[in-house]
């Protein structure tokens, strides 16, 4: 018996949440199932509840914002995985500017233990600087969270820095 795409459907979902663009895109891949046949799959998930973008953008926005990453960054990896533009904004603006200081300083913390052996100052900053940066965080946050895990003035803010 040919296997549904509404059952490949369930056993995609059992593993891990996905968006609708994700599990269009799987249920697509290979060519096995008719396209019409993955829009009933998907919808059929959707009105069961077990497809749903917007909580799924909001776990994920938490999550990764919990794990030291940056709103930046976090949009960036919602908008890969198909989420709307609603839903994306939905998210983040549910992420407090406390919440996205406290990641900014948990990862910088984490950062500064690697940079332990670092002995220029400035080499030290910089580093932290761009860590910061490539984990999402405005260039303002960055500098908010060096400024309380280091000290100093803005004037030992690294080059090119707001």
């Amino acid at each position: 018996m040919p296997e549904s795409a509404l059952k490949k459907a369930m056993d995609l979902l059992a593993i891990r949440p996905l968006t609708e663009s994700e599990l269009r895109t799987r249920l697509s891949a290979g060519g096995k199932f008719p396209p019409s046949e993955v829009e009933e799959a998907v919808l059929c998930c959707r009105n069961r509840g077990y497809l749903n973008d917007e909580l799924l953008a909001s776990d994920a926005a938490w999550f990764l914002n919990a794990g030291g990453r940056g709103q930046g960054l976090i949009r960036k990896k919602l908008r890969a995985r198909g989420v709307s533009e609603e839903h994306l904004s939905a998210a983040l603006s549910a992420l407090s500017p406390e919440d996205e200081a406290d990641a900014a300083r948990s990862a910088g913390m984490t950062k500064l233990r690697l940079l332990s052996r670092e002995k220029d100052a400035r080499k030290k900053r910089e580093k932290l600087f761009r860590f910061l940066l490539s984990r999402g965080f405005s260039p303002e946050t960055a500098l908010d969270a060096m400024g309380e895990l280091l000290g100093g003035t803005p004037e030992d803010s690294p080059p090119n820095a707001p």
